[in-house]
């Protein structure tokens, strides 16, 4: 009973999370060493809009500065020297998986108990698009509080720093699929749809992108009007570069749970365009928390986020 009114109260006083878009790279990187602090804690998530439908969950965040959705990003160049610290603000242990060199082995982790702080040491590694992440149960499945707790980790070749940008995959859910009390909650780096970001990019410019998923459920990624090229693909430990002759143009390529891709394509006319994952039920209203019911004929509500239906 004392740790569930502990809990309970720590739901009431959760800080706001907020929506990482992944464009600035977290900790402090000088003379080849990134240093940097991250916590786990509780937050309370906002997927729509601000002061809307809120999910209180345990996320990443920097020490010093708001939770995050996804968590920091950790982006360096080849050859980085990381020194990470890890505190732990639940009130229950975690096990984080990730912070280690790459390629690397899942079974790498460490385990923080409630209130302590871990370091670690290690090399960035071979490039490539990685992410780390953290369970808090031993469950088969991650578990509501804990299925958008991870982040992006981006490492760079020497002396090529890309102009692209880093988009993670967040689902949460609660039930089981099929089951009457099942819900889900899809989000692209802390935002659902429509309230995720938009683009403006200039006919025949070069558009770089890079995609991880550390969600339960594989995507089908898609986009309208032009082809895109996968230039390379990997997970959380491993990224497989394409050499010139192996690389794929298409419209929608599969994204596997816990995979990560690395895309280019050339918008070649104007006009209005989306990118998102073509798989039915993830093109729905259902798939919103603000939205977790069916709209019925004729039913109108004065937020049009309502009623899109992608």
């Amino acid at each position: 009973p004392a740790a569930y009114a502990a809990v309970e109260e720590d739901k009431q006083s959760a800080p706001t999370i907020s929506p990482n878009n992944n464009r600035i790279p977290a900790g402090d990187l000088v003379a080849g060493v990134l240093k940097i602090k991250l916590e786990l804690r509780q937050g309370r998530w906002y997927p729509d809009k601000d002061g809307g439908p809120s999910l209180v969950i345990q996320v990443f965040g920097e020490e010093g500065r708001a939770p995050e959705v996804p968590g920091p990003l950790m982006r360096v160049p080849e050859g980085t020297e990381i020194r990470a610290s890890v505190r732990n603000r639940l009130t229950m242990s975690a096990v984080v998986h990730g912070l280690h060199e790459r390629p690397g082995d899942p079974k790498d982790a460490i385990e923080v108990a409630p209130g302590e702080v871990r370091e670690v040491r290690f090399k960035a590694g071979a490039p490539g698009t990685y992410y780390y992440w953290a369970r808090t149960t031993k469950e088969e499945f991650p578990t509501p509080p804990e299925t958008l707790l991870s982040g992006a980790f981006v490492v760079d070749a020497a002396g090529n720093t890309p102009d692209d940008r880093v988009f993670v995959i967040g689902l949460w859910y609660e039930g089981w699929l099929g089951k009457p009390d099942f819900r889900e909650v899809l989000a692209v780096n802390g935002k659902s749809w429509p309230y995720t970001e938009r683009f403006t990019f200039a006919v025949g410019e070069q558009v770089r992108w890079r995609w991880v998923n550390p969600s339960v459920s594989d995507h089908a990624m898609h986009l309208h009007g032009f082809y895109y090229t996968v230039n390379s693909v990997g997970d959380a430990e491993r990224t497989t570069v394409y050499g010139e002759n192996q690389r794929r143009q298409v419209v929608t390529a599969h994204i596997a749970s816990s995979g990560t891709m690395a895309l280019t394509w050339v918008p070649e006319r104007g006009g209005n365009w989306i990118f998102h994952c073509h798989m039915l039920a993830h093109m729905s209203t259902e798939a919103r928390l603000g939205r977790d019911k069916p709209m019925h004929s004729g039913e109108t509500h004065d937020d049009p986020a309502d009623s899109a239906g992608m």
